[in-house]
């Protein structure tokens, strides 16, 4: 067998012209940021808690105006958004309020009863927990 040669082929590039790429600026305008895209009338800032901003105001759904809160990162990308009516945040701040001015009741509950699990789990193994105990 002859061992025939590769036709060549006349192959040619076509550039793109420099300028096609977008600039940023433009490439972020294209995008809603999320007060657009949420209908936002109203905001404020409340609060940095990691990294993120919590951001309260009123946003418009279908015609309707609703509070709402939300965690937003440093890119101005909204990561969680909940939004109620008025009268329904007349209810829940109330309860909300009490459960802020009882977290450290509440946590310290949380933290004893993980303290007898854990001494109960370790009086079963067979260890001196009145010991332990007056060390303290």
């Amino acid at each position: 067998m002859e061992e025939t040669e590769a036709p060549k082929r006349d192959i040619t590039t076509v550039e793109q012209p420099a300028d096609v790429t977008e600039p940023e600026a433009e490439k972020k305008s294209a995008r809603k940021d999320w007060k657009e895209f949420k209908g936002v009338v109203e905001a404020e800032k409340l609060d940095t808690i990691d990294r993120l901003d919590i951001v309260a105001g009123v946003n418009q759904y279908k015609g309707n105006h609703f509070v709402f809160v939300a965690k937003v990162t440093e890119e101005g990308f909204q990561r969680a958004f909940f939004s109620m009516p008025a009268y329904a945040w007349n209810k829940a701040l109330p309860v909300l309020t009490g459960y802020a001015s009882r977290i450290g009741e509440i946590e310290k509950q949380a933290m004893a009863k993980a303290v007898i699990d854990e001494l109960k789990r370790l009086k079963e193994l067979g260890i001196d927990i009145k010991g332990l105990v007056e060390q303290l």
